[in-house]
């Protein structure tokens, strides 16, 4: 077997501790510095032979014929070691960061504006370097040199382009020669030229890849390369397309794991989000979410122990690897024995980590379509701004929604997987009884005669808001393409819900659980004519002209549709509730969603507590011979960061199964868990939730 099979079939536990500037790094004790690595349980290394304090500055630290200065050969000594201690070096080589110094030597490498001038770094120094100027065979020479070391991979932090670049002169001779007019200004720019400019950017992005992959399995074909990738965000603020590069990448990395600043505004299963991400986009590669020990931007303050173990458990329960990320200098704080915990569990539990399936049959679709033509609000990361511009009062948050929806499934326990674009431009979401649309806006023909022909023959789907009323450049239509699956024969305007209210009637199956005769009504909505065969639930209100006047009389407008087609069924929320869901996290609104997936399909996985809790994430997946349920607990103080998680015991599971189970075990309690089982469902107890645990369910095969 080669090595990249077995980097596919062994899971990854990457470290990359940050080194300090030159002098400290070649002062330290370096067999002393890889044997921390060893007992800390990693079995990979971003190792970082690069000086990049400040950028990107051509001082390395191994032998390099394209260098500005090379330092003591530390690579050298870490291609000797390594293998011994069973760590897998994997060279870290920034290509978006240019330290000042190589900026002024080399101006021709930088990403620049519509004007001409330099993209000034966000990290307070420096420039950003530009994958199609000739900076590219800078980066193309230093993987030669680094490929002729004993090392096992290159990882590419970047490269990316800024929203407001590349206008160097590369660009625009790159730009002309392939669309044959000159490079257009992006503000200026119609929608055509948009979509060209930015189509030139991702394949520039796809392009450096290749060659990047090229060059380097030319001279070491078993050694791998990968690229810091998107998650979930609007790809116009960076340009990278994860579709296009997964051809030139033999693992996908996100930073799913990085954690700023106000956390309560952060959702606790956002590395879990990413690791969902990119399993469908991976084409069966390998994938991993990078999470940083430390919170932003606060570079020497590490995580508590709490939020360490939530967001490893998170990516891992999602199939992905993990990379971890602080500075040297903390490698030995208090605070690294957590880590070392975590780590020597996933070691000595590798074989359930390797070559699993999620058994979700249920997935909710996330659109970069829409959160690049529509609007969306985006995380400030390292290669975007934060954008939350919501420019457009009568459009919804395209990233809101989703994150609505996914922590509300979440907290629900439903199982279910994150689909994108491209599984409905392929047809990949047609093996899933129910797919879930939270305000996918932006939809063209292609996608809604698959969706229509999905549902005709028998599939679900729940929509939302103005789902399918946008074409591909963002441009409204005058009716949803999906209006027919609706039961809508006519929408006539957005609704603006201020104040409003929704009463609840009707349909039983949505209103379980809800001890309120009325709700607010999400923000937005909009207002439609059914078709005469759908069934209207709960319908708006006559807008209420402040919060203290009386009900005003019911419209004939729905908040819920319930509809039939072909041998399908569909339920279409006509208001944004999975923004307003993220926004206040009302309960009724979680129960409703959890309601209408109920009554649409089968949810296998029930669980119960002593005390009614949500703060439950679940996945389930399956191996050759065995089923594996994931849980993982984050009831904690009230507030993040979450110093502690409170256990939680006595939890009761029963899952819907055909498989004749032989034996129940819980991998962290380390216990045989008893159970019994019927014809239709497997009945079992766990005694305590810490953290998180892992039940592993053999059967027969």
């Amino acid at each position: 077997m080669n090595k990249i099979a077995l980097w596919k079939d062994k899971p990854l536990r990457i470290v990359d501790f940050i080194p300090p500037e030159p002098e400290k790094y070649e002062a330290l004790d370096l067999e002393q510095q890889f044997n921390i690595r060893k007992e800390l349980g990693f079995n990979a290394e971003h190792v970082e032979v690069h000086d990049i304090t400040v950028g990107e500055s051509g001082i390395t630290y191994y032998h390099s014929d394209c260098a500005v200065q090379e330092r003591k050969d530390i690579l050298g000594k870490i291609s000797e070691s390594y293998e011994g201690l069973g760590i897998y070096p994997i060279v870290y080589f920034n290509v978006h960061w240019l330290a000042e110094s190589l900026a002024k030597l080399y101006p021709d490498w930088q990403q620049r504006d519509r004007n001409g001038d330099r993209i000034q770094s966000a990290y307070g120094s420096g420039g950003y370097s530009c994958i199609n100027s000739s900076f590219r065979e800078y980066a193309f020479s230093t993987i030669r040199n680094l490929a002729k070391y004993s090392i096992k991979g290159i990882f590419l932090d970047g490269p990316f382009f800024r929203v407001e670049g590349c206008y160097c002169e590369a660009c625009k001779m790159s730009f002309l020669y392939k669309y044959g007019y000159d490079l257009p200004d992006w503000e200026k720019a119609n929608k055509s030229q948009k979509k060209d400019l930015f189509t030139f950017k991702r394949e520039s992005i796809a392009l450096f890849m290749k060659k990047a992959n090229k060059t380097l399995k030319d001279i070491s074909p078993d050694t791998m390369i990968y690229m810091n990738s998107p998650q979930l965000v609007p790809t116009k603020f960076c340009s990278r397309d994860n579709r296009l590069t997964i051809h030139h990448q033999d693992m996908l990395l996100a930073e799913g794991g990085f954690l700023g600043e106000d956390l309560r505004r952060t959702p606790v299963w956002k590395p879990a989000a990413t690791a969902q991400l990119l399993e469908t986009q991976t084409n069966g590669k390998p994938y991993c979410v990078a999470i940083a020990g430390r919170l932003a931007p606060w570079s020497r303050y590490l995580l508590s122990p709490a939020e360490t173990w939530l967001a490893h458990a998170m990516a891992v329960s999602h199939g992905a690897n993990t990379w971890y990320g602080v500075y040297n200098d903390n490698n030995q704080d208090k605070r690294m024995s957590t880590v070392k915990e975590i780590n020597q569990f996933l070691s000595e539990n590798e074989k359930y980590y390797m070559n699993t399936i999620s058994m979700a049959s249920i997935a909710l679709v996330w659109s970069f379509a829409t959160a690049n033509e529509y609007q969306s609000s985006a995380e400030e990361t390292d290669f975007t701004a934060g954008q939350d511009k919501l420019s457009n009062p009568d459009k919804g948050d395209a990233r809101g929604s989703f994150m609505g929806w996914y922590d509300a499934l979440s907290r629900s326990r439903i199982l279910f997987d994150v689909l994108d674009d491209e599984s409905i431009e392929s047809s990949a979401f047609q093996r899933y009884e129910l797919i879930i649309l939270p305000n996918i806006s932006v939809m063209n023909d292609t996608q809604a005669e698959l969706i229509k022909s999905y549902v005709d023959q028998g599939g679900k789907i729940i929509s939302t808001f103005d789902t399918s009323l946008y074409d591909d450049d963002g441009e409204k239509r005058d009716q949803p393409l999906l209006g027919e699956i609706f039961g809508v024969e006519q929408a006539v305007s957005i609704r603006h819900c201020k104040y409003d209210h929704i009463e609840l009637d009707g349909d039983q199956d949505l209103s379980d659980d809800i001890d309120q005769s009325h709700i607010p009504a999400s923000s937005l909505g909009v207002n439609v004519i059914p078709d005469g065969k759908s069934v209207s639930i709960m319908n708006y209100r006559e807008p209420q002209q402040s919060r203290y006047c009386e009900l005003p009389d019911r419209t004939n407008y729905p908040f819920i549709l319930r509809n039939t087609f072909g041998k399908g069924e569909s339920f279409y929320f006509t208001g944004n509730i999975g923004k307003f869901y993220e926004s206040y996290a009302l309960p009724e609104y979680r129960k409703l969603i959890n309601n209408a997936v109920r009554s649409l399909v089968d949810v296998p996985l029930n669980i119960k507590t002593p005390h009614t809790l949500e703060s439950i994430h679940t996945a389930m997946r399956k191996q050759d011979g065995r089923i594996i349920l994931h849980l993982v607990n984050y009831t904690g103080s009230m507030t993040r960061p979450i110093t502690e998680i409170i256990p939680i015991s006595d939890i009761q599971i029963d899952i819907e199964l055909r498989e004749k189970i032989e034996s129940v075990r819980a991998l962290r309690m380390n216990e045989q868990l008893t159970f019994h089982q019927n014809e239709e469902r497997i009945y079992l107890n766990l005694p305590c939730l810490r953290e998180y645990e892992v039940i592993i369910l053999d059967f027969r095969s």
